[in-house]
């Protein structure tokens, strides 16, 4: 007898209610063919029958009303009413209802349930498939072993049998313990097979299980249009979600956090994006908003875009939000261009709504987008274009379970990093590497880059390094360096929870087994980023001296901040000025080691400041280093004229370039 006599209904039903939410949600955006409803007809009647071989009366009930509902429309392949749309999805809604209070088998005897032969689709349980996994990787590890150990014995009993066949005097006992030895190979020789195939079959079943949770991502589109649907209809507005790619197979888990992502992403677009019939018909736009989903899979990560073609972001009021929650001063959020303000959204609870409705204005839906991402060790990025509406683009793996990484070995020790997050490996014999109080940078295609030695990362305790390479990683835009004593190549692994022990170090993010069965942690590389950034200076008794204060002067907040961030990044305090005025106050004010100075800025040029410095008794020692966009020989030559002590054209702008011209002039 079947302890649960529901099992396979469930899954029988569940593809039906979402064939028929799909189906339904295509029917309201255009005229219905009448193959369409046909469909939905005999979808909801093979409902019905299966709800009544399992004696759920209420079930059979409401999808025998979806069929009335239905019905009229069978042949006509006109439109169908809101109102019926309406009652179709409500009736659904009730039946998923039902579905959830399925927990428990009623305590008589009940009807044998479906043989596999009547599903039409099976939907296997991801909690079974994963404790198949787990249980086809623990048998693997114990037939390595066992191979292993099959393998250490035939090499011992070889050995022993060559020092038999040199000691043996008497040629009967030469002759019996020959007869032994050949038994006894043959045995080892059969274990050794049986092993080999038991090894194999253990790999196969682990990429079958891994490969059955792996899910269309068609799977989760009827929710997210219901959503963006029933978001519209509240509102008043008329919008379409459509999407394409829904071929591509996304490992389960990862599935329900892109789905958790989708539904806020197609709210928010639906409540701040997408205007009203009105509103577009004045625009010159369709009369119907859309919002298009695209999903595309690239190596071993699904990128997931989703665009509308609404407003755009409302600047004004993300400034105002920004204020108003002390965020950042005003003068700071006047500054922001779109892309920035974009950034500011994902950061944290911030709603431009200025009232609150089941839809928005709590501040709480991209937030959700950006935890249900990280949750799954992804990215999230977020465009605008104003009256030409917003894009937000997920990055996520296609499975969590099962990930590429590379082996870093430090000490004696060996740490898995998901090769997706790094860009490059590097021996830091050959690179150019900075050192200063701000601790250590490595220095790679002109870009300053924190290294911290993964020793350190993964100890309290301070110890001397051995590395000899460094690994790049990347995540959500950041860059971090980790120097390893050696780069061991690249596994397939399947990750699973860190054990307890080591859910103290914020840098893991899983564990697994190495082919001995030892676990191997698996790092969680936003952590890495963060922890490298966020590691205290190294103090030491070879620290470099304090190095001067340069001030930079130009009236561009854009080049301004790059150049502090450049400066700092290499070890120099930095004061900055956004005039020629303000900067001859500040020189006068404190000892520089060097000015880097714009030459075209409102009131006094650059040209005219360092003329004014090389006029000053103090500042003449101090040297001037001219930046901007003019590169004519002339304006060099005037430049020169006027006492600076190098000129730097802003299209040719080097990093390095402007940080060995700094060292040359001030050390």
């Amino acid at each position: 007898m079947v302890k649960d006599p529901y099992r396979y209904f469930r899954i029988e039903a569940q593809e039906l209610l979402e064939a028929l939410g799909q189906g339904i949600l295509q029917v309201e955006q255009g005229r219905p063919d009448p193959e369409a409803v046909r469909r939905l007809l005999r979808h909801a009647h093979t409902l019905k029958g299966a709800s009544r071989v399992v004696k759920l009366t209420r079930t059979g009930a409401l999808a025998h009303a979806l069929e009335e509902l239905l019905a009229p429309h069978r042949d006509t392949g006109g439109p169908i009413a809101r109102d019926s749309i309406d009652r179709a999805l409500q009736l659904l809604d009730e039946i998923r209802h039902d579905l959830r209070v399925l927990d428990a088998p009623p305590a008589q005897p009940a009807m044998p349930a479906p043989t596999l032969e009547d599903v039409p689709a099976l939907r296997v349980a991801i909690g079974d498939l994963d404790v198949l996994l787990d249980g086809a990787f623990a048998a693997q590890i114990e037939a390595t072993s066992l191979r292993r150990a099959v393998e250490e014995l035939a090499h011992v009993h070889a050995e022993h049998r060559a020092a038999t066949r040199r000691s043996a005097s008497d040629p009967r006992s030469s002759t019996a313990s020959n007869d032994h030895d050949e038994r006894f190979e043959r045995a080892l020789r059969k274990v050794l097979d049986r092993t080999e195939r038991v090894l194999t079959e253990t790999q196969e079943v682990r990429a079958t299980a891994a490969s059955l949770r792996m899910i269309p991502a068609d799977t989760l589109m009827a929710d997210v249009r219901r959503a963006g649907r029933d978001a519209a209809r509240e509102l008043g507005k008329e919008v379409d979600v459509a999407y394409e790619g829904g071929d591509i197979h996304i490992d389960a888990h990862v599935l329900a956090g892109v789905r958790h992502a989708l539904l806020h992403l197609v709210r928010n677009s639906v409540a701040h994006g997408i205007e009203t019939r009105a509103e577009r018909l004045a625009q010159g736009k369709p009369p119907r908003g859309t919002v298009h989903i695209a999903l595309e899979r690239q190596g071993s990560r699904a990128r997931i875009v989703c665009r509308d073609d609404g407003r755009g972001l409302d600047l004004a009021a993300i400034r105002e939000a920004a204020v108003g929650g002390g965020s950042m001063t005003a003068n700071a959020a006047e500054a922001l261009d779109e892309t920035a303000l974009g950034a500011f959204l994902l950061r944290g609870r911030v709603s431009t709504s200025r009232t609150v409705t089941s839809v928005s204005g709590r501040g709480v839906g991209l937030d959700a987008v950006r935890d249900a991402i990280e949750a799954l060790k992804g990215e999230v990025t977020l465009r605008s274009r104003q009256g030409a509406g917003v894009t937000v683009e997920l990055l996520v793996p296609t499975s969590l379970a099962t990930v590429s990484a590379l082996c870093l070995q430090i000490d004696e020790t060996s740490v898995l990093l998901p090769i997706d997050s790094v860009r490059r490996t590097v021996r830091l014999a050959e690179a150019t590497t900075l050192r200063n109080e701000t601790g250590e940078h490595l220095v790679v295609d002109d870009t300053i880059v924190p290294l911290v030695p993964l020793q350190r990362l993964l100890s309290t305790k301070s110890v001397p390094s051995t590395a000899r390479s460094a690994v790049l990683v990347v995540s959500e835009g950041r860059w971090a360096a980790v120097a390893v004593e050696r780069v061991a190549g690249v596994r397939n692994v399947v990750v699973r929870p860190a054990p307890p022990h080591a859910a103290i170090l914020p840098i893991v993010g899983g564990a697994t087994l190495d082919e001995d069965g030892h676990p191997q942690l698996v790092l969680a590389p936003a952590r890495v980023v963060e922890a490298v950034h966020a590691a205290a200076p190294l103090h030491d008794a070879a620290s470099p001296p304090a190095l001067p204060p340069l001030l930079v002067i130009d009236d561009s907040l854009t080049t301004r901040m790059l150049e502090q961030s450049i400066l700092e990044s290499a070890g120099y305090p930095v004061d900055v000025a956004t005039s020629g005025e303000e900067g001859l106050q500040k020189a006068k004010q404190r000892r520089y080691g060097a000015f880097i100075v714009d030459v075209e800025m409102p009131g006094m040029s650059g040209f005219e400041f360092v003329a004014r410095t090389r006029d000053d008794p103090v500042l003449r020692e101090v040297p001037a280093i001219l930046v901007t966009s003019r590169s004519d020989p002339e304006d060099k030559r005037r430049g020169k004229e006027a006492g600076a002590r190098a000129y730097i054209v802003k299209s040719e702008f080097n990093q390095s370039e402007l940080i060995d011209i700094i060292r040359g002039l001030v050390g």
